[in-house]
């Protein structure tokens, strides 16, 4: 409650600059330790090594830009890449440590998104049966939801999934909600959002932007307050991932990051 209560209090000029990729950036993450990976627009996902001036990176040409980057957990990595149904597992170095065909899992016909799960198995979306599955280390599917085109009138995929500890949601964006599931893969209820232009998922807080104004949702208290938006002198294009005390904001253009903080 305390966090939503200081985002009624104007936004602080405060910033603290965090390292640039040497490359235009197209998306950013930031895992739970604080650490932000870039995926730069010649599809490389580069995050700084803490014990030298030398980044570690991760790129596949035959594969091209992920789909999903997850860094949930800072020492498995997670990439999906949608078209060609590989889910590839990094370590913190960002060296490939396994890959996995979906569509040769038993089960699973049209993975279309992914998420890493609260117990470090694998949520997938199957497009073929409308069903969230629950894949285990073996790449074997142990759960599974009922047809969600029968249960909650799902008449498309969802364009995300996010997890929070026993909270599973998938996130419907054109419909500006998110259905609400246990870690059982049992659904709960539905979440209605503000209408937003593009979202930021940092557990536990989902944060959507529009072009005069910004909410932040928090998973744990279910509580959204929506904020105008800061004026950003120029036509600079920035991405924000929401923090506990704010958001951390990108310039896309330099790769140059900064916390803003309420005060």
């Amino acid at each position: 409650m305390r966090y939503f209560l200081l985002l009624t209090i104007l936004i602080s000029a405060c910033a603290t600059t965090r390292s640039q990729p040497g490359n235009s950036v197209d998306r950013f993450f930031l895992d739970p330790t604080g650490k932000t990976y870039f995926l730069l627009a010649d599809e490389r996902l580069v995050t700084d090594n803490p014990l030298g001036q030398n980044r570690f990176e991760f790129f596949d040409s035959s594969l091209g830009s992920p789909d999903v980057v997850d860094v949930a957990n800072p020492f498995s990595v997670m990439l999906f890449y949608a078209d060609y149904g590989q889910l590839i597992i990094l370590d913190r170095t960002l060296s490939e440590r396994s890959r996995l065909d979906l569509f040769s899992v038993e089960d699973i016909l049209e993975p279309s998104t992914v998420a890493r799960a609260s117990d470090n198995k694998v949520w997938v979306f199957d497009n073929w049966d409308y069903r969230l599955k629950l894949l285990d280390h073996s790449g074997k599917v142990r759960q599974r939801s009922n047809d969600l085109r029968l249960e909650i009138r799902a008449v498309i995929p969802p364009d995300a999934i996010y997890v929070n500890r026993g909270q599973v949601l998938l996130h419907y964006r054109a419909d500006h909600r998110a259905a609400l599931f246990t870690n059982y893969g049992r659904f709960e209820r539905w979440i209605t959002f503000p209408p937003a232009e593009d979202f930021a998922w940092n557990p536990p807080y989902l944060l959507g932007r529009s072009k005069d104004s910004f909410w932040i949702w928090d998973a744990v208290t279910n509580q959204q307050k929506e904020q105008p938006r800061p004026q950003v002198p120029g036509e600079v294009k920035e991405q924000w991932i929401p923090m506990a005390e704010g958001y951390l904001r990108l310039n896309t253009a330099t790769g140059k990051t900064e916390e803003v903080k309420f005060n």
